[in-house]
């Protein structure tokens, strides 16, 4: 077939491929008809087309080469890989080449152009073999002939990848190339882009290539109005977006709010001391232990640096309000902190609170200690209206996202400064700018204060809260309509 690859998307798969989804086509397979063997990275923002670009390649190079196997992996084979199968097979099958096409459960192949093959147990011709590479996943040997391709590599551990996906291309020299977004430097796709960069410089030869959302914003309207609203809903500076769609990469561990969000968080709003009966309250409850202070740390203040040894419970409550787009809106309107004080009078002053405040929906830390607080809170006063809330890995970075979210959208505020107690404010305020994020993994989150610098408790009582507002149903709108004036001033119609 005497066709190139742009040719090929839009007349034989009615798939045509973008400008830039070219230049990494073209880079690709330069190095696989040159037998370069380059390791190839490809950064695209979210539905940016990087899968349609795999499999197009895939498809061209069956099209094309009389035999040899293309690997392709990716961190799960459910979904992952069964979706690059199917997306696959389907392009294949919706094209002129549909006669041509054999598959099983791991493999998709094309017969020679004759078709001589086809009545073969194993069908000739070139193929696609796809493997999971999970840390679990045993991988069979299997040679990369043509080439050797990691989606989404950036959760890819390396040591998977160099110990059973890259000797796979040796025996070619074949070209590999490295699909995916953004996320810690540590990655296995963030470091071959470094080594990509400076291999750059020293050779003049393109191996990275990187697309953020604007590059296809240009191109596609609708992409454009569907980024910029996401921006605006989650916030500008929150995780997803600048690692997903503008691809920058995190650091490791640092503060988690810098001076914008910091900023963002003060309120002009009034603490409160009781409620008003036309407001919807929120509250979270971080749960410490009852173990009592030492003799000589209860003449301290409850927030000093000296009776920072023992954490506290802090229960947390919020107004929600809406916003012009009817989105929930968290305002800090009060805050209790209970240090060492028994798990029954803790649940006595949790009721009180919930009776007086009306509380609609009560998020409690059920982790260790906070088991049966939250088991008797949660029997009180119904399941609907108290959750208990485990903390694990996936949890914790469940709050974290939405926190942020929340915070960058504005939507999330402390009380005015003034009008609250000074020791619970600066404490719940010092917590706050303590606070840092690690990335145990991609896509995950922790959050925490170092133990050096004091307790978390403020922080996952507001963090408890983001979640009090997901399954919260908002007042109605009112449906009223003014009438409508039939009349001139002059009495006639």
């Amino acid at each position: 077939m005497n066709m190139d690859i742009a040719t090929f998307a839009a007349r034989t798969l009615g798939k045509p491929l973008y400008p830039y989804q070219l230049e990494v086509a073209e880079a690709v397979l330069d190095s696989v008809r040159g037998g370069h063997g380059r390791i190839i990275t490809v950064m695209m923002a979210r539905q940016a087309g990087k899968n349609q670009l795999s499999a197009v390649l895939e498809a061209y190079l069956l099209a094309t080469q009389a035999g040899g196997t293309i690997v392709k992996a990716a961190p799960t084979f459910n979904p992952q890989i069964r979706n690059s199968r199917e997306r696959l097979l389907r392009l294949l099958q919706e094209s002129e080449l549909r006669e041509r096409v054999w598959s099983n459960a791991s493999t998709i192949g094309l017969t020679p152009g004759d078709g001589a093959d086809r009545k073969k147990s194993l069908p000739g011709g070139p193929r696609v073999i796809f493997f999971s590479a999970s840390p679990q996943s045993n991988v069979v040997g299997a040679t990369a002939e043509l080439l050797l391709e990691i989606d989404e590599a950036q959760d890819v551990e390396w040591e998977k990848f160099n110990r059973d996906f890259r000797p796979m291309a040796s025996v070619k020299n074949a070209t590999t190339v490295l699909y995916g977004t953004a996320w810690s430097e540590i990655t296995l796709l963030a470091q071959q882009r470094a080594a990509n960069l400076a291999a750059q410089e020293r050779t003049g030869v393109r191996t990275h290539f990187e697309y953020d959302w604007r590059c296809v914003a240009a191109l596609n309207p609708a992409y454009r109005t569907f980024v910029e609203r996401e921006i605006e809903r989650l916030g500008e500076q929150h995780l997803l977006i600048q690692t997903q769609y503008c691809l920058r990469s995190l650091d490791g561990a640092g503060y988690l709010l810098n001076s914008l969000q910091r900023s963002l968080l003060q309120g002009k709003h009034a603490w409160r001391e009781e409620p008003d009966e036309d407001e919807w309250y929120v509250a979270g409850l971080d749960v410490g232990g009852e173990a009592r202070p030492a003799a000589a740390l209860l003449s301290a203040p409850a927030h000093s640096a000296n009776a920072r040894g023992h954490d506290s419970s802090v229960f947390t409550i919020a107004r929600v309000t809406y916003n012009e787009l009817h989105l929930p809106c968290l305002e800090i309107v009060r805050q209790e902190c209970w240090t060492g004080r028994p798990h029954l009078e803790q649940y006595a002053a949790s009721l009180a609170l919930c009776d007086r405040w009306d509380i609609r929906a009560l998020l409690i830390d059920a982790t260790g200690l906070g088991e049966g607080l939250a088991s008797l809170l949660a029997s009180r006063l119904g399941s609907e209206r108290a959750r208990p809330f485990r903390f694990s890995q996936q949890s914790k970075s469940h709050l974290a996202f939405q926190l942020l979210s929340l915070i960058n959208s504005g939507r999330f505020k402390l009380p005015a400064r003034a009008s609250a107690p000074a020791s619970i404010y600066d404490e719940c305020w010092r917590q706050l700018c303590l606070a840092r994020y690690r990335l145990p993994a991609p896509h995950l989150m922790d959050i925490y204060v170092d133990p050096a610098d004091g307790h978390d408790d403020y922080l996952m009582s507001l963090a408890l809260l983001t979640e009090t507002i997901t399954d919260l149903k908002p007042p109605a709108i009112s449906a009223s309509i003014p009438p409508r004036k039939l009349y001139r001033d002059d009495g006639r119609f």
